[in-house]
């Protein structure tokens, strides 16, 4: 993901049009039917991806980076972790 396209705008911003009793959100030139539990996810290897203002006020950022010093952090939780499950009383 290099940028959010323009197209997505009325998308993210649920720009919703009720028909009846349905929602529905136009993409481009085309009105397409709107589901309520509709999730969208972007994703990039770009450690800090440019996200323009007028996207970055309807979009949350998650950084998901992981780092060896990040799992070696982790790895003796875990094994405390594994060893008090699997204790018997």
């Amino acid at each position: 993901m290099d940028g959010v396209e323009p197209v997505l705008y009325p998308l993210l911003r649920k720009d919703l049009i009720a028909q009846g009793p349905r929602y529905v959100v136009q993409i481009g030139d085309k009105v397409i039917d709107y589901n309520e539990d509709f999730r969208l996810f972007l994703a990039t290897r770009n450690p800090s991806p440019i996200i323009p203002p007028d996207a970055a006020s309807v979009v949350t950022e998650v950084n998901f980076t992981t780092t060896r010093a990040g799992l070696r952090g982790q790895v003796p939780e875990l094994k405390w972790t594994l060893n008090r499950n699997t204790k018997t009383p």
